[in-house]
């Protein structure tokens, strides 16, 4: 056929000319699919387009470059998908800046949030924010393929997607946790230092979607799929509730039936401390303690809470992985089906998610209008034992000395001979044996151990600049007063203070007692309002006793000192407030 010995630059040619043609509603996306599959001698267009890591045979990472040209490639075939740039990394001399790219997946083909069909559920995916956790960007592009072109687009229908595919260029190709700055991009939801996690909450508080996924990798595990909810209890329990009940039910459900272990995700940490924080401990503070298990973390600063504050039904995936090339395309799958089915189930009960989301963020928004004493917001936590689940039985691998050959299809006696056809293929890796764990360190359940009540707002000093940028970076609406005036406040005094020994955590104590009297506010000063939508995050963020507010970082010096005054003050009763928004721009 004459097709068979044309030019690749021909065929580029004329796709480009056919690309003008579909722009200009000349032709229809699925006239061109058949022309583009006459053209090239190809039935179906996911079929002419390939992940950059399935063009190489999963031999090596998709790095950036790749990533532009199969984003352009699904962009021209696909009047559904619109890539978008919405940040960019900052360069070095090692390595150039980039720009982080959304895919917006809809049927409608929309291009912006105001465009959104809000009938149905927005799921917002992140893959890879660590570097070196290369098989969530993999699965992450694959999905993007599927849903843009493949067997996944009727999902279209039912839920519109946001993907941001490469969140760390710079850690992908180093293969490292870290981005340029050295910083991790999965500790750095409250501060917003990094270029990148600033472009990943942008997109999350102007397109407000109701679902979201975090993607990441964690070591060589029996379980290769791990999915973990929301557990800061300032976030409604009927979230992690139907998260758990229906969501990781129905994921769990599916990838049994592809031979893919599944197990809500657990962490494992020393006793007494932090270890989602993001602290380096020094090596002495970690001996000699015990460990314990617990689901994911309740702190602000990552990936899953810091969206689920919001009354967003949250998740983070963490994945097996041996961070290897050799395993690359097995790791892949895994994330991939994780990430489906979930996707599935999301479309299957849209309609609910969109009630339970939209009725839980509404009763936010109307408990922040007035100040009740019992309208709390809880500032430090714990994990607790659950009485009714006193230890948690898991599969774990064991080293062995002698490598496992496989697993006997048939039953033999000693002496007997073994083939190679009586041996099926040992799923896990030859050097490892399943066993059973018994974990009696075992904290399921989170409680409130310091609650306030939310006041109607804050006022913070004119001096305090960086907590007001950062604010305004998290989307928070702020506001300067234009005059002094003399206004009834709440201010804390301060107790008893033990400073905390490291950056990025809480005072290790704080005392405190709330007076009310009248001050005067100075022309300058800031009011952040507690009645928007960052309502629950916006008190997390700016009370003194938070275990994640910005009190925990040196570089804001909010720490008071003892007998002194902290620099952020209550207001709990209505008054006229001469404002007006500062820096109310588009960023």
């Amino acid at each position: 056929m004459t097709i068979s010995i044309l030019h690749q630059s021909q065929i580029h040619d004329f796709l480009r000319e056919v690309d003008m043609l579909r722009k200009n509603h000349t032709i229809s996306a699925v006239f061109l699919c058949v022309v583009i599959g006459l053209f090239t001698g190809v039935a179906h267009p996911e079929t002419i387009v390939k992940t950059p890591a399935e063009a190489a045979n999963y031999s090596q990472y998709s790095q950036y470059e790749e990533i532009s040209r199969f984003l352009s490639h699904l962009d021209f075939l696909s009047e559904e998908l619109t890539v978008q740039i919405v940040g960019r990394s900052l360069g070095t001399e090692e390595y150039g800046a980039k720009d982080l790219y959304l895919c917006v997946l809809t049927e409608e083909g929309a291009d912006c949030p105001q465009k959104l069909n809000r009938e149905k559920p927005t799921f917002y995916l992140v893959a890879a924010k660590h570097g070196n956790e290369q098989s969530a960007k993999e699965a992450a592009l694959w999905l993007i393929k599927d849903l843009a072109i493949g067997d996944l687009k009727p999902l279209l229908k039912k839920v519109n997607f946001l993907i941001l595919p490469q969140s760390n260029p710079y850690g992908n190709w180093f293969d490292q946790r870290r981005n340029e700055q050295g910083l991790d991009l999965n500790r750095d939801h409250v501060k917003l230092e990094t270029p990148e996690t600033e472009a990943i909450n942008r997109v999350f508080y102007l397109w407000m979607p109701e679902v979201t996924l975090d993607i990441h990798e964690k070591g060589d595990d029996f379980y290769r799929v791990s999915i973990g909810c929301v557990s800061n209890v300032n976030i409604s329990p009927s979230l992690q509730e139907f998260s758990r009940e229906t969501i990781l039910s129905e994921v769990k459900t599916k990838l049994d039936k592809k031979n893919i272990s599944f197990h809500e995700y657990l962490v494992t940490q020393e006793m007494g401390i932090d270890s989602s924080a993001g602290v380096t401990y020094r090596s002495e503070d970690l001996a000699g303690r015990e460990e314990m298990k617990r689901y994911s973390t309740t702190d602000l600063n990552d990936g899953r809470n810091s969206p689920g504050i919001y009354e967003t039904l949250s998740f983070i995936q963490e994945c097996a992985s041996r961070h290897d090339i050799a395993t690359l395309k097995e790791r892949t799958q895994w994330q991939y089906f994780g990430l489906r089915f979930l996707a599935e189930s999301v479309a299957l009960h849209g309609e609910k998610i969109g009630t339970l989301v939209h009725d839980l963020r509404g009763e936010l928004a109307r408990k922040a209008i007035d100040f009740s004493e019992q309208n709390l917001v809880h500032l430090r936590m714990r994990y607790a034992r659950n009485p009714q689940a006193q230890t948690l039985t898991i599969k774990k691998f064991e080293r062995v000395q002698s490598p496992i050959r496989g697993i006997l299809k048939v039953d033999k006696r000693a002496g007997d001979t073994v083939t190679v056809s009586d041996l099926d293929r040992y799923p896990y890796p030859s050097e490892d044996k399943v066993v059973k764990e018994v974990v009696k360190n075992w904290f399921p359940d989170v409680e409130p151990v310091i609650s306030v009540s939310r006041p109607l707002g804050y006022i913070i000093l004119a001096e305090h600049r960086d907590v007001l940028e950062t604010l305004l970076r998290h989307g928070i609406k702020v506001e300067i007063f234009t005059n002094d005036v003399c206004l009834l406040i709440e201010s804390y005094l301060v107790g008893e203070i033990i400073p905390a020994e490291y950056d990025y955590l809480p005072p290790m104590k704080i005392d405190v007692t709330i007076k009310e009297h009248e001050t005067i506010v100075k022309k300058g000063d800031a009011y952040v309002s507690c009645s928007q939508p960052g309502a629950n995050l916006i008190s997390c963020l700016l009370e003194p006793q938070s275990q994640y507010g910005f009190i925990r970082y040196w570089k804001f010096n909010l720490v008071p000192e003892k007998d002194g005054i902290y620099d952020i003050f209550r207001v709990t009763k209505k008054q006229q407030l001469p404002l007006i928004p500062y820096k109310n721009w588009k960023r």
